[in-house]
């Protein structure tokens, strides 16, 4: 009876222990995790700073730390901030002009719909006539609802009043312009922050072993190894997937477009959205891609369509190839665990949380794999 009760007892202890873990964790990223960005930024971009800077530390013999602390931040920030402004502003017109390109589409939903109802009728043909009828009946009725749904103009919205209006882009102006403040103070105080992170980076990580028991003295080394070993590993391994698939959908599509089966100006920005689509599990690549063969299909496309699924196949065709060999099979987590951090983190978080949750379990995997944590037994014990 008494080792039940210790058991018991034990299971509790750990229960409670977790749970104002993840209840800090929480707090940390629901409300915390932005008043913090500039300092957890500017502490790894220090991190990855100490390389080159113990070799420049070297050649001087340490007479200039604090200058080549300084002159490799700004290098740094010249070589990064300038190619992102002109991404950033290349970016920024793409999306304009696909957003207005993606509302005129919007205004041909009502032909697309009696389009597709019209070629679902006809292939249904088939049916008996009660059974058709009745089939029909729904189809046209969930047609409609669609169609009403998706009318602007019942709700007192004309769309070249939208297109106008995303054109002229009064509001996303005044969001960046209310938030350019605080933005800027938070980009100067990184910046600051980041220096004397790089800096004293000797210091501050000696200072922070002191505040640790001896038993836990190689805590920081742990932790810099998992992220370095496994979690920047896995971000390399899937942003090259990306960027491959990117390239992919780039190629296919101007290869459509240059045969005359694709007339859309926006390939960049398609080929970016999708390539980042496909990085999320079970979705893919032909969570896009398919229904686009589709809708090219119905509205008479054919060579649009066989187009893009030649783009599908051929993508996940060098996917499955590339991906073991690039990732390997020891640091992925189960895709329906990914899955639910996705979805958890998404509705916990909003859109950063859709990153943040997957990381962290990430993270958990790695520290349970090492025989730091013991949160779950491997299939392997």
């Amino acid at each position: 009876m008494i080792p039940k009760v210790e058991k018991r007892r034990s299971f509790i202890i750990n229960f409670i222990y977790l749970a104002i873990i993840f209840g800090l964790l929480y707090v940390f990223f629901k409300y915390l995790f932005w008043a913090a960005a500039p300092f957890l930024l500017s502490f790894l971009f220090a991190v990855i700073l100490q390389k080159p800077l113990r070799k420049l530390d070297r050649l001087t013999k340490n007479k200039c730390h604090a200058l080549w602390s300084i002159l490799l931040v700004f290098l740094s920030i010249t070589v990064i901030l300038l190619p992102l402004i002109f991404l950033l502003a290349q970016f920024v017109t793409q999306i304009v002009g696909f957003i207005n390109y993606l509302i005129d589409l919007l205004s041909d939903f009502p032909q697309f719909m009696a389009t597709l109802q019209t070629e679902i009728l006809k292939f249904l043909s088939f049916l008996p006539e009660g059974i058709y009828d009745s089939v029909s009946e729904t189809i046209i009725t969930t047609v409609n609802g669609l169609v009403n749904d998706f009318d602007l103009s019942k709700i007192g919205i004309d769309v070249s009043t939208v297109t106008n209006t995303i054109t002229s882009g009064f509001s996303g102006v005044y969001s960046v312009v209310k938030n350019v403040p605080s933005a800027m103070i938070g980009l100067v105080i990184g910046i600051v922050a980041w220096i004397f992170f790089t800096k004293d980076y000797n210091y501050i990580v000696r200072f922070i072993k002191k505040q640790l028991p001896s038993s836990k003295k190689n805590l920081l080394i742990e932790v810099k190894q998992v992220f370095s070993k496994t979690i920047m590993k896995m971000v390399r391994a899937y942003a090259l997937i990306m960027f491959i698939t990117f390239c992919e959908l780039v190629l296919g599509l101007y290869v459509l477009k240059f045969i005359g089966v694709l007339d859309n100006n926006y390939i960049f920005i398609i080929g970016l959205a999708i390539a980042i689509f496909d990085i999320l599990p079970v979705a893919g690549s032909g969570g896009i891609l398919i229904p686009w063969a589709l809708v090219a299909l119905i509205s008479g496309n054919v060579g649009q369509a066989i187009g893009i699924i030649a783009i599908y196949i051929i993508i996940s065709a060098i996917r499955q190839y590339i991906e073991p060999k690039i990732v390997g099979d020891s640091l992925g987590v189960n895709p329906i665990i990914t899955l639910a951090g996705l979805y958890f983190g998404l509705k916990l978080f909003g859109f950063m949380g859709m990153f943040i949750v997957p990381i962290s379990i990430m993270v958990l995997k790695a520290f349970n794999d090492t025989g730091r944590i013991h949160l779950w037994k491997s299939i392997d014990e």
